[in-house]
């Protein structure tokens, strides 16, 4: 599009933290060709330290810059963001993977964000929600993935401004690299603002709950086909592993139905009407998602309860047959006893043929018992 113009601008910060190895660190121009070499800092005020490949990470600060009627070319100096976003018709977008405390705080002082702000990011395990400052907006959202064992949520962080973005992550986000590819390929559709960005970056983060709850799903059949089946085989384990997956995407989930309540509101002055009308989109996709969590653990919980019923059962039949071996082997136990008691003056003892007598009545007993037993159907 001609007199739109779109630039990216990568800057590296060399320090150490959990991201031993980045397969991406290829795309930098910065080169590491020795195991520890001195990091010469790019333009700006964010210090290099050692770095030591492979046991020290790189906090990546990325910035996108759309502009109209200026040339392609780079911009360095990320200490001149002011700058940019007191243009009214440019829009940036700061992408910080794993900023460190000096970093956030250049960038409040670049954007003006406000103390508390920046302490909620620090703060782990942030509950989704939205913040309104004079200007800004900071809202705290998850992305889902799913490990065989557990749900692993991804808390993002975002600063919306009235022309800026600022996305803050403690891990990858591959949302975020598809949304950039996005924007670098189609640079018209920034023409209404930061709002459709906004638009792009929650829409992509709240479909990667979709993929979580198919796998889901897959396994809640398997548990199911399992409890019928195996009965009291089946692995318990693996219920209340699902109920706990449930309970953590749920819980990163729900909230986000508040988040984009407050978006949506018709009096928040920074996003434009086209794009509150595309974030309504998104608020009916996450009432989808947390219906159907809901669902999930309203299935789970009967597969839960049938496990319970099938082993009551189960023990029940158990406990039949142990009552039918016991009331036979007591009826004869009385006959036993009886003649087991000693006195002196028994007829039956001196007769000859008492013993097989004795044998016959106790086999007696047994077989009209079991007989017994049969006809109500405890065997």
């Amino acid at each position: 599009m001609r007199g739109v113009q779109l630039r990216q601008v990568e800057t590296v910060t060399a320090r150490a933290s959990r991201y031993s190895s980045r397969p991406t660190i290829h795309e930098y121009e910065y080169e590491y060709e020795q195991e520890q070499e001195e990091i010469v800092p790019p333009p700006g005020k964010f210090k290099a330290e050692k770095a030591v490949w492979g046991e020290c990470g790189f906090a990546v600060l990325t910035l996108y810059v759309h502009e109209k009627d200026k040339p392609l070319g780079r911009f360095d100096d990320l200490s001149k963001i002011s700058d940019l976003i007191a243009e009214p018709t440019t829009v940036v977008w700061l992408d910080a993977l794993d900023p460190d405390r000096d970093e956030m705080d250049l960038l409040a002082s670049e954007f003006g964000f406000h103390p508390l702000a920046i302490d909620d990011y620090f703060t782990p395990h942030q509950r989704p929600k939205v913040d309104e400052y004079p200007g800004y907006f900071f809202i705290v959202t998850h992305s889902a993935s799913y490990s065989p064992d557990e749900i692993i949520p991804q808390e993002l962080d975002l600063f919306v401004g009235r022309n800026y973005i600022v996305t803050l992550h403690k891990e990858p986000q591959p949302v975020l690299e598809q949304v950039a590819a996005t924007w670098q390929r189609n640079a018209k559709m920034l023409s209404d603002g930061i709002g459709m960005l906004l638009y792009d970056i929650l829409d992509g983060l709240v479909d990667s709950y979709f993929p979580v709850l198919d796998q889901i799903d897959a396994q809640l059949d398997e548990v199911e086909d399992d409890v019928f089946e195996r009965g009291a085989r089946a692995s318990a384990e693996r219920i209340f592993r699902l109920k706990r997956s449930l309970l953590v995407l749920r819980r990163v989930a729900a909230p986000l139905r508040d988040v984009f309540n407050i978006l949506t509101r018709r009096d928040q002055p920074l996003l434009s009407e086209h794009a509150i009308t595309y974030l309504r989109d998104i608020y009916d996709h996450t009432l989808r998602i947390v219906d159907t969590i809901d669902t999930y653990r309203d299935i789970l919980t009967g597969a839960l309860d049938s496990y319970l019923t099938v082993i009551s059962n189960q023990l029940n039949s158990v406990m039949k047959t142990l009552t039918v071996a016991a009331t036979v082997l007591i009826s004869v136990q009385v006959i036993t006893g009886i003649y087991g008691m000693n006195f002196r003056f028994m007829p039956e003892l001196s007769w000859r043929f008492g013993y097989p007598v004795a044998i016959g009545l106790m086999a007696a007993v047994a077989v009209g018992l079991l007989y017994y037993f049969k006809r109500i159907k405890w065997l």
